[in-house]
This record gives structure tokens, C-alpha cells and sequence, in this order.
């Protein structure tokens, strides 16, 4: 798939870092106040990167990938600038919501630890700030059933290149169907006029409708919400309210959302068709691990409609994680 670029100009700065982080204390960011709202935050937040380590494995069936190959993992991923969060009143009623309950919205933030990390290095090799990443779970609460954590419609995943069949809907994988939503995101960002909030509108209602709401880009938030359809007024407020619940999980009694690890887990290239029952007799690891950490799979094999067909081997502590759901 052809990575799409930004055109406006963000200052590329490199760093090589071990450890990826969505919350952290290394990079202060100021978040953004309504000017009609009277109520402001600000808050902190760091990314890094984690590579994938190498294996060694059976190269019959099973053939181990070398690292520099390793799918939708970079090691440098962008710096880029924030997103424009905002907290007032309306938004502060979504966190209010979400702190009633938090239950739901802690088990999406364990649900996406094994791939946040990854899942925000694509985000940044497009360009796009890391916050974006909550869009995620404004949109599904991170769950990996159904269309997937961004909710893509077939005809928007497949133009993005997710394969969806009866054997396998990667738009229910968490780093494949990042990689098409930042390039959707990126896209419509380009045609925006490099407006966020115009890009999250298209977003929700279609790309053709942009014009339509570009001359509310320099509107206040406020003014924004009121000329917006009220599936996109939800959902603009949730996602400003998890991205801001998510940077201060701490300060709201909420279990600290911080992605210090690397992935749990290795990557095999596996022939198409490959039961998994016999994968999962040579790498020790069960059938429905192997389901769990490949969501997209929707059969108990390997999709035979393909040659060869990348498959997340879960260590003991992925497969710990992923038993808790």
C-alpha cells in the first residue's frame, strides 16, 4: 500500500527510543481551550518506538520474518504536533460519563495495549498527531469485533487495501486498519486545507463533504458543534473526552495509560490455507490464542486465497492479556 504524506510542513525530528508511550512526562503540550467555553487543561504526553525483536523458527510451514521486513513497524516514527483538544462544558459532561463508568472505558484501554504502541507509530509515519489514535476508541471503545476499532465502511477499507472475504476482515486488525485509516485521515487532512477538525467531520460524514464545512475551519469549537450533525457532535465529544481522560488517567483515579513495551509477540509468514490447528501445534500456542491475536481471521485457517499470509504468534503474557476478554 502507498503511504500518503502530508503537504503541510511539520518539522521532522527523529528520535531512537525503546519504549512506546501515548501518556507519559517527557513532552509537555499545551491543550487548547474554547475561547467561548472558559474552561482550559493541559496536560503531557510522549511517544517513542519499540522494534520488533527476531525469532528463529521452523522454516517448513512457518517462515520467520527478518526484522527489517516486520509489517507496519517503524523504529523512527515522526514528532509531530498535537491534536487541538478542547475541554469545555459539553466535553466535560462525555468525561463526566465516562468516570460514572469507567469500567468500559479501562477494559478498552487493556484491550488496546498490545497494539497501541504499533498502532501510534503508523499514525505517526503518516504525519498524524499520536491523539488521533482515541478516535479509535471514540468510535468502537477499541473493540475487535464487527467493523473493527475505526469502524471502516468496506468500500473506504478496500480502498485502503484491507482484504475483507469470507475468510478474513482485516478492517478487525488493529495495525492493518490503522494503516488505512491514517491513510484515509492523511487524505482527507490534504483536502481539508490542513484543518483537523474539518478532517474528523469528512471523517464521520464522508469526504464530499467538505466544502460544505471548510468555512467553519477557523470557527470556535463551539459555533462548530452547533452546525454539526448530532452523530458528529457525539462523536468529536467522545473522542476529545478519551484523549483527554487518556492523558490524565492518574489524576482521575483511572489505571495510568502508558505503552512502555515492546510487542508481545512474533510474526510467521504461513501458506495460505494453513489450518491453524497445525500452527498451533508447532509453535505451542493455542488455537484460540492464535484467533485472539489475529482478530482479522474469520475461519480456522490461514486464508487459502492467499499465497502467504502473516500470522501474530502471542508469547505467554500476550496471551495472558488477551485471556482476560
Amino acid at each position: 500500500m502507498r503511504g500518503r504524506k502530508l503537504k503541510h510542513s511539520y518539522l521532522v525530528s527523529f528520535v531512537a527510543l525503546l519504549a512506546v508511550m501515548v501518556c507519559g512526562c517527557t513532552q509537555a503540550v499545551d491543550v487548547q481551550s474554547d475561547p467561548d467555553a472558559r474552561v482550559s487543561i493541559s496536560g503531557q504526553a510522549a511517544v517513542a518506538s519499540a522494534p520488533v525483536q527476531n525469532h528463529s523458527g521452523d522454516s517448513s510451514q512457518l517462515v520467520m520474518m527478518p526484522e527489517n521486513e516486520m509489517p507496519f513497524v517503524r523504529s523512527q516514527p515522526k514528532s509531530v504536533p498535537p491534536f487541538p483538544l478542547v475541554l469545555n462544558r459539553t466535553v466535560q459532561h462525555y468525561v463526566n460519563q465516562y468516570l460514572d463508568q469507567p469500567q468500559g472505558l479501562e477494559q478498552s484501554f487493556r484491550r488496546s495495549r498490545p497494539f497501541m504502541g504499533q498502532m501510534v507509530q503508523v499514525l505517526e509515519s503518516e504525519g498524524l498527531p499520536p491523539d488521533l489514535v482515541y478516535l479509535a476508541f471514540a468510535e468502537s471503545g477499541f473493540s475487535p469485533d464487527g467493523d473493527g476499532p475505526w469502524q471502516l465502511s468496506r468500500a473506504t477499507a478496500r480502498r485502503y487495501g484491507l482484504v475483507i472475504n469470507k475468510w478474513v476482515d482485516e478492517r478487525r486488525d488493529p495495525i492493518k486498519s490503522t494503516r488505512a485509516a491514517a491513510e484515509y485521515l492523511a487524505t482527507l487532512h490534504d483536502e481539508a486545507r490542513s484543518d483537523w477538525r474539518t478532517t474528523l467531520v469528512a471523517w464521520n460524514n464522508g469526504d464530499a463533504t467538505i466544502d460544505h464545512y471548510l468555512r467553519l475551519r477557523k470557527a470556535s469549537y463551539e459555533k462548530l458543534m452547533t452546525r454539526l450533525p448530532r452523530h458528529t457532535r457525539a462523536l468529536m465529544n467522545r473522542f476529545m473526552a478519551v484523549a483527554l481522560i487518556a492523558r490524565h488517567a492518574q489524576d482521575y483515579g483511572l489505571t495510568n495509560v502508558t505503552y512502555v513495551e515492546p510487542p508481545h509477540y512474533r510474526v510467521v509468514r504461513c501458506s495460505g490455507g494453513t489450518p491453524l490447528s497445525r500452527i498451533a501445534t508447532r509453535t505451542g500456542v493455542s488455537v484460540t490464542a492464535l484467533k485472539e491475536a489475529n482478530p482479522a481471521l474469520l475461519r480456522d485457517r490461514v486464508p487459502p486465497n492467499f499465497a502467504t499470509y502473516d500470522i501474530r504468534i502471542p508469547d505467554d503474557e500476550l496471551q495472558a492479556q488477551l485471556a482476560e476478554f
